[in-house]
């Protein structure tokens, strides 16, 4: 039965660590899990603090009005239809 404690205890930080890098493949690929992991990776890469700032507030801006090369928006069929934006 001690056997199986010092087992247990062995196993336990190489499983957490791989859990983690499992996550942090996967929050990656589906672009989520910003909050979890973001403590990790600021511990690592105190600048990164600023980029991921900087990523979402690009993220959260939309364009006001089309560029000069944009075509134009097609117009809605029926009054009551919206544009796509």
């Amino acid at each position: 039965m001690d056997s199986l404690g010092v087992v247990a205890s062995l196993l336990s930080l190489p499983l957490s660590l791989a859990g983690f890098a499992w996550y942090a493949v996967r929050a990656r690929r589906s672009g989520g899990g910003q909050s979890l992991m973001s403590p990790f990776q600021e511990i690592w890469d105190p600048i990164a603090h600023r980029t991921s700032i900087e990523i979402r507030a690009e993220a959260e801006r939309t364009p006001q009005t089309p560029s000069p090369g944009d075509p134009p928006l097609p117009l809605p069929r029926h009054p009551d239809e919206p544009t796509d934006q």
